[in-house]
């Protein structure tokens, strides 16, 4: 498996989750950079079996070295994970000839100007010939594929993302915790964001929202471009209704001690975040946008909002927060959905049953 990130993030969290739930039989090699949280996660859960790639650059001497780990390991199938590991995963299935299985993790365009979009088009399209198939997270996610012109010949398999289930006693005990760690009392009324702090994940928004709620707390956990220059606007401007955790390692405690999740990001492919959130029981206010509607549109665990809109985010949070029994009420829809259809345990089966097509089994 292979990912140019290992900080926190959707794309690390799945592999963890992947890993953790695949058949026995199946034996895991993780290339991705050696930067905290998961590159020691991924060295534990693949008994050490990791190699070094640089940080969301592509680099040809590693390239190569990779190869060679590959065909020295004899690993059987090279399974790329988001944008930048496709390059590195189509180069080594070139020089090893082994099968290469693909998730994009999210179709990234909305930031791209109309040449860099046409030049991104071109290359994937040209290069995806190097890959044998393609996992989509949702059904979103193909679908704004198709829309871009993205692989549109390739095969291609949707398993939509899965994350673990959490006890109501779990989340009770961290809640009560988290809370009293950060000074908040039982009565107030929260709510948690995870994000990465760029331009996707749209925070900015974020921040107008909390401004509007200063008698709501808004939890912030995560790090990125954006983090420095929206806590000096918060500290400026007054915002003191805004927590700024950084990256933690586990967003359990985050979660826990919410009542509501909310996310402003411009796009998803099917955001890990606000399944944890609904594992929990949170209900969710998000924007509507692709990888949003499906999980929490459709699902009734919480509402949407019109992207760009952030006074229609502060209506939906408001009516949630006057209201603990819709609160209540989203939450354990959510939470059921989640249950049935985004489990960690049926995403990585299914995968599996993927590694074996690819493996001639």
């Amino acid at each position: 498996m292979v990912s140019v990130r290992a900080d926190h993030g959707g794309g690390p969290r799945h592999i963890e989750l992947l890993i953790k739930n695949l058949d026995k039989l199946i034996e895991a090699h993780v290339a991705c950079p050696q930067e905290p949280p998961y590159a020691e996660r991924f060295n534990q859960l693949a008994r050490g079996n990791v190699f070094s790639i640089p940080h969301r650059k592509f680099d040809l001497s590693c390239a190569v070295r990779l190869s060679r780990y590959v065909l020295r390991k004899g690993v059987d199938i090279v399974h790329t994970h988001g944008k930048g590991a496709g390059v590195y995963g189509r180069f080594v299935s070139l020089l090893t000839g082994k099968p290469c299985l693909h998730t994009p993790h999210g179709v990234h365009v909305g930031n791209y100007n109309a040449l860099s979009e046409r030049l991104y088009r071109f290359y994937e399209n040209l290069t995806i010939r190097l890959v044998d198939r393609l996992v989509f997270v949702s059904n979103e996610e193909y679908k704004v594929a198709q829309k871009n012109r993205l692989w549109p010949r390739t095969p291609y398999k949707v398993i939509e993302n899965g994350v673990e289930d959490v006890s109501h006693e779990e989340r009770i005990s961290e809640r009560s915790a988290f809370r009293q760690c950060l000074g908040i009392s039982s009565e107030a009324v929260v709510v948690t964001t995870l994000s990465r702090f760029d331009f996707q994940k749209n925070m900015q928004e974020a921040f107008q929202v909390a401004q509007e709620l200063p008698e709501v707390v808004f939890l912030w956990v995560g790090h990125g471009n954006d983090f420095a220059e929206l806590k000096k606007k918060a500290a400026e401007e007054k915002v003191e209704n805004l927590i700024f955790l950084g990256a933690m390692d586990s967003s359990t405690p985050a979660l826990a001690a919410a009542d509501v999740y909310f996310s402003s990001a411009r796009w998803e492919g099917l955001p890990l975040a606000v399944l944890e959130a609904m594992a929990m029981g949170l209900p969710v206010v998000a924007s509507d946008v692709t990888g949003h509607f499906e999980i929490v549109g459709e699902s009734g665990g919480g509402v949407l909002y019109p992207l760009g809109r952030p006074g229609q985010a502060v209506k939906k949070l408001k009516l949630l927060v006057a209201d603990e029994g819709l609160r209540r009420q989203l939450g354990d829809r959510g939470r059921k959905v989640q249950q049935k259809c985004y489990s960690s345990k049926v995403m990585a089966q299914e995968v599996c049953n993927i590694y074996r097509e690819l493996g001639g089994e």
